[in-house]
């Protein structure tokens, strides 16, 4: 094999695996047939031609009418997700609430048993519409929306405002647990999701959560501004992997695509633009490892199967 075949396959391989193993010895042909004699790198107009007919392949893969069915399911898996989210947010919350507390709420709850009940009112609100989408019935998810408004009722009126993600991401799950409940579609989200899936990243979720949002009563406190600037790191950590292993399927990567961004918003996710360059290209960095490690992790016990991670 020349050193001109060699690179030109090495070009090739940019294509999905299906169409380059039909048509690569074609391809191959036609551009050693254009090449001139003692050629020994592709010409770069040729280089860019291959560059952007992959890139046109795999685009209409991702986005055209044949990932159609793939977007629809992603879209299922989205929403049965979302209510998990958000219950992982909570938990969270109420699990720092605990531990900043220390043994005087235990004592407390010990003189007063009824008080433990208004430090479990999130969880029990936010658990119905996980249990909506989970059992797809009407019932829980219309009991859901209805506990939901008793709750911000109860709230100080500056919370009843939509902003993010005090009331509006918490307001999308209980929307998308009446969706799961009354529509047919989404009802299929939570079948796609495999339960070892859930038990291996819901804890995973809520140690990262916790560890963004401890820096709240924390590392502002610091001396150290650049120190609390790192506050959404073990979330965004956690869904970067999360997203990595995700990726070892095609309905995965889409789902995780569509849920990154409001996710992350979950973590107290901070203004990379305001940030120094210095910390802000380190999260990029912790980000992407995580993600680049995970999707190796996702992919090799499948070994290199090209129909599991088609379009």
């Amino acid at each position: 094999m020349s050193s001109l075949e060699a690179r030109y396959r090495r070009l090739l391989a940019c294509y999905p695996y299906d169409h380059r193993t039909r048509h690569e010895e074609d391809m191959i042909g036609v551009l050693l047939a254009g090449s001139r004699p003692g050629q020994t790198r592709p010409h770069i107009v040729d280089m860019a031609d291959l560059l952007a007919g992959a890139v046109r392949m795999h685009y209409r893969r991702a986005f055209g009418t044949v990932s159609a069915p793939a977007w629809r399911d992603a879209v299922a898996v989205g929403m049965a997700l979302w209510p998990l989210l958000i219950l992982t947010d909570t938990l969270a919350r109420q699990v720092l609430s605990l531990a900043q507390s220390g043994p005087g709420l235990l004592n407390y709850w010990m003189q007063e048993p009824w008080s433990l009940l208004h430090w479990a009112e999130p969880i029990i609100v936010f658990a119905l519409p996980v249990l909506a989408v989970a059992l797809r019935h009407r019932g829980i998810a219309t009991l859901g929306a209805l506990a939901f408004m008793l709750y911000l009722s109860g709230r100080s009126p500056l919370t009843l405002t939509l902003a993010l993600p005090n009331v509006g991401l918490p307001l999308l799950a209980q929307v998308v647990a009446v969706a799961a409940a009354f529509t047919r579609p989404p009802r299929n989200g939570m079948s796609l999701i495999f339960r070892r899936t859930l038990m291996l990243w819901m804890p995973l979720g809520l140690i990262g959560l916790a560890a963004s949002k401890v820096g709240r009563g924390v590392l502002d406190a610091a001396t150290n501004h650049e120190i609390a600037l790192w506050k959404p790191v073990p979330w965004l950590i956690i869904m970067a992997a999360a997203a990595g292993y995700a990726a070892g399927s095609v309905v995965g990567r889409r789902a995780a695509l569509l849920l990154f961004l409001p996710a992350a918003a979950l973590g107290d996710l901070g203004k990379l633009p305001s940030l120094p360059t210095s910390i802000a290209l380190a999260q990029i960095g912790c980000v992407l490892s995580a993600f680049a490690m995970a999707t190796m992790l996702a992919r090799w016990p499948a070994g290199r199967d090209p129909a599991a991670h088609r379009h």
